[in-house]
């Protein structure tokens, strides 16, 4: 069952008859003699005459002596907007917002909001006991009064309404002003207004939703420029910002860093089936470069599968990046220590033609091309032995280490030796004597990341205990981005 609500402010020209009200300033003479007739059948009931200097006294009058039941006063400036929104829903709610104020005003329209609602009730038997006035206390003409008044109003009212409608025609401007505002904080884009200019028919638009995708496109940029691209989609969607495709493509982006790329192309492929010509050229690249690195696949080819590392590295970069600038630094600090990793593996099987990954023969699950390494090279072995290195450890962070200081230091390949030294920073001590108590105890920014949620205690991580535990000197609080940029464009160069 669908259910609307329609909010209208009652104003004095909102009862009259046809086009024509009883206080009119336009129609002056008609306006006139339908105010004669009103006195007509009030004096006919009361034997007295209506005040018609007072709008409030004289509809007041119209409607206590009954006088209102034996004319035909409509409410001209709403009923042809309650025959359509009655006809397009099972249930109707109606609030009439009328003035009357705690020092009477003779512009108070609650008494014409009565004979209002009895017309509609009269006019629409299945609106009983669905109109409801409103009384309005205060001054309507005082626009900070009215705001904050209707936003009490409204907040008593339901949220549960398919579509609301707010009947701007009638009231003060500072009364229309209100109820359009209060109106859309309150239902946001199930708002509508309806309004009907004098001899023309009534026209509706879609308030909430224009004003909603204005507002919320500044969240969605906001969203998107911080690479928060599952927020960035939701808000684009819901209120229409984008495309369907480009819906599934920030949801591949946001896929892509968490490195799901098969959930990342199946996005892509929903998006390139919904773009034009020029956009599928974009998303087909991106397709074929998430390919290039979703695959879980072994293969002997080295050569190969350095380049894929290359790529996800990048990948890794980039999203370290974005960890930094919007303030994740547990999950920045993670990804800090997996990017060591992978760059020191990736240069020490480019440079030694040796894969570092444990492999399983024969139900025996070991390093083997590692211990191959070692076997063959004595000087490796030794050279290791001296950076106290535990050999039967295996491949870790600690053993790829030095085996790129091996590379530099042994066949001299300077051109890693930056990269070495940016890597040796993430693991030394670099405190200050006036670090804060809570680093006391923590030995370096790996040591950091060790007791921090991601690995094995509850230490928070901010930016200030990083920067502090990365450079002691701390020149320049952008220096660890700057290193992982660095490690960046050498990796391209290099490998």
């Amino acid at each position: 069952m669908n259910k609307a609500l329609f909010l209208s402010n009652v104003g004095n020209r909102d009862l009259g008859y046809g086009e024509v009200a009883l206080f009119d300033n336009k129609n002056i003479e008609k306006s006139k003699k339908l105010r004669e007739k009103c006195n007509k059948t009030y004096n006919e009931i009361t034997e007295k005459y209506l005040n018609s200097k007072s709008f409030f006294e004289f509809t007041g009058e119209l409607y206590l002596s009954g006088a209102h039941e034996k004319l035909d006063l409509e409410p001209i400036l709403i009923k042809d907007k309650i025959k359509i929104i009655c006809e397009l829903y099972d249930e109707l709610n109606i609030k009439l917002l009328a003035t009357m104020q705690d020092n009477s005003h003779d512009q108070d329209t609650y008494y014409s909001a009565e004979i209002i609602k009895e017309w509609l009730i009269r006019k629409y038997p299945k609106l009983e006991g669905n109109v409801e006035i409103i009384k309005v206390n205060k001054n309507p003409s005082d626009y900070a009064v009215m705001l904050e008044e209707y936003s009490k109003l409204l907040s008593r009212l339901d949220d549960h309404y398919d579509d609301v409608y707010l009947g701007i025609t009638g009231g003060t401007p500072a009364q229309i002003s209100s109820l359009i505002i209060n109106g859309i904080l309150k239902w946001e884009t199930k708002t509508k207004i309806l309004y009907k200019p004098q001899g023309k028919k009534p026209q509706e638009n879609d308030i909430g939703k224009i004003l909603f995708k204005k507002f919320k496109n500044e969240d969605y940029n906001a969203y998107k420029e911080s690479e928060m691209y599952l927020l960035a989609s939701e808000v684009g969607k819901e209120h229409e910002i984008i495309e369907d495709w480009e819906y599934h493509k920030l949801r591949a982006l946001h896929f892509k860093n968490l490195f799901d790329f098969e959930q990342a192309i199946d996005e892509l492929n929903e998006a390139f089936n919904k773009a034009n010509i020029e956009n599928r050229r974009d998303i087909r690249r991106e397709i074929e470069l998430l390919r290039k690195l979703e695959s879980d696949e072994s293969t002997n080819d080295l050569k190969e599968t350095t380049e894929k590392y290359k790529l996800l590295i990048n990948l890794l970069i980039d999203s370290i990046e974005s960890k930094w600038k919007n303030g994740d630094y547990v999950d920045f600090v993670g990804r800090l220590f997996r990017l060591e990793e992978a760059v020191l593996k990736t240069i020490v099987e480019k440079e030694f033609n040796k894969s570092m990954d444990k492999k399983n023969i024969n139900g025996d699950s070991r390093f083997y091309e590692y211990e191959e390494l070692l076997n063959e090279n004595p000087d490796i072995k030794d050279y290791l032995t001296k950076k106290k290195v535990k050999i039967d450890k295996g491949v870790n962070r600690h053993s790829l280490f030095h085996l790129v200081g091996y590379l530099i230091e042994n066949k001299g390949l300077e051109k890693y030796k930056k990269i070495h030294n940016i890597m040796d920073k993430l693991n030394k001590n670099n405190k200050t004597k006036k670090a804060p108590k809570k680093l006391e105890k923590v030995e370096s920014l790996a040591d950091l990341r060790n007791k921090s949620i991601i690995a094995h205690g509850f230490m928070g991580v901010s930016k200030k205990n990083i920067i502090e535990l990365y450079n002691e000197d701390k020149p320049n609080e952008n220096e660890i981005i700057e290193d992982i940029r660095l490690v960046k464009k050498l990796i391209n160069i290099f490998i």
